[in-house]
């Protein structure tokens, strides 16, 4: 069932998400900040989507066995990067990127661990 489920769910963001997006546009009427917190909901919801689509991938290049697992859907990949950091548990792949993050946004990786609930 999670598969069909998937697949339907694919489909509709296909055609729905760019309707979304346009309508939104329009709504929002342009002004700045309103396209900002917008866009910023829209990425963060991409980073969790990709700590779940990735997490197998993640798991095995970035960090060591036994440390804290990608895939959960309330993570972001920069928080479970930075707890990992914390906890000397990243692969030299999950270590370069925790630095090109972090040079992106100073400490990103480690800011973004402080939301992590065990």
């Amino acid at each position: 069932m999670g598969l069909l489920l998937l697949i339907i769910a694919r489909l509709l963001s296909w055609v729905l998400f760019p309707l979304g997006w346009a309508y939104s546009l329009i709504t929002l009427r342009l002004r700045w900040n309103r396209l900002n917190d917008y866009a910023l909901s829209i990425a963060l919801s991409l980073d969790q989507l990709g700590n779940v689509v990735l997490s197998n991938l993640m798991n095995d290049v970035l960090i060591q066995k036994g440390g804290y697992k990608f895939g959960n859907p309330d993570d972001t990949i920069s928080a479970v990067l930075g707890f990992n950091k914390k906890i000397g548990m990243l692969k030299k792949g999950g270590k370069l990127l925790s630095s090109l993050l972090n040079k992106l946004d100073a400490n990103h990786v480690e800011k973004a661990a402080e939301k992590i609930k065990l």
